[in-house]
């Protein structure tokens, strides 16, 4: 306890997912699961989904941050933002930068635990929201949406994708990171093996392909989409709202 290497919180996790997998055939059989929405999960399954989360963001966020650049970011959305650990990595970056982290009430207080721990209170924030269907407000010169994508349907991420425009500034963007599959859904191997825990996890929730998150981004309004490649399993599109 209290090494940077602690790991036991995250890997209570694995209980939950067990839990999930067990339910395979029925969910094959059945196309689809019935799980409790998060918002209605007890602290014995958020706090461990969320250190799950936190301990892999936290070596993942600078290279995202790098590719991303901060530099001319004043202002930041953190859909679904979790731990905080993308919001934190950024506002480290540039003393200028101020994020504001959207996330469910029984998230809340391990977002802003994690946030007075990194000494960041005055510039990192956090507010309740549900991301399926709230207006995200207005004005931010970035909307980072991490692995969000997955646990939505088609439909779900078309909205998503069309609040998240509104949501910015002109000339701002938008960051989408998650897997994503290639176009015969059987590879690479990790975005493949994740669509099967989205369908034991989720209701609608999958992994898609670069040309999916390309339409819904083109739909939604924004321009210059491109995907940056950083290391690990997970991929990044960037786009603008001109």
């Amino acid at each position: 306890r209290g090494s940077a290497d602690d790991a036991r919180l995250p890997m209570l996790h694995q209980s939950s997912l067990w839990q999930r997998w067990s339910t395979l055939t029925d969910c094959v059989r059945s196309g689809g699961s019935q799980p409790r929405e998060m918002a209605a999960r007890g602290a014995d399954w958020t706090e461990p989904f969320i250190a799950a989360m936190d301990y892999n963001a936290r070596e993942r966020a600078p290279e995202v941050v790098r590719a991303v650049g901060a530099g001319k970011v004043h202002r930041l959305l953190d859909v679904g933002g979790g731990s905080g650990a993308y919001s934190i990595a950024f506002a480290r970056t540039n003393p200028a930068l101020r994020a504001e982290i959207l996330d469910l009430e029984t998230v809340l207080p391990i977002a802003r635990r994690h946030i007075e721990e990194a000494g960041l209170a005055d510039r990192v924030t956090a507010r309740a929201g549900d991301l399926r269907s709230d207006r995200f407000g207005e004005g931010y010169d970035l909307v980072l949406i991490s692995a969000i994508c997955h646990m939505l349907g088609p439909e779900e991420n078309r909205d998503l994708l069309r609040r998240s425009f509104a949501a910015l500034a002109p000339g701002g963007r938008a960051v989408i990171q998650d897997f994503i599959v290639d176009p015969d859904r059987t590879s690479p191997r990790m975005a493949a093996l994740f669509a099967l825990n989205m369908l034991v996890g989720t209701r609608n929730g999958s992994t898609y392909t670069e040309p999916e998150y390309t339409d819904w981004l083109a739909a939604a309004g924004f321009q210059e989409i491109r995907r940056l490649r950083v290391p690990g399993p997970a991929g990044l599109l960037l786009a603008a709202k001109h």
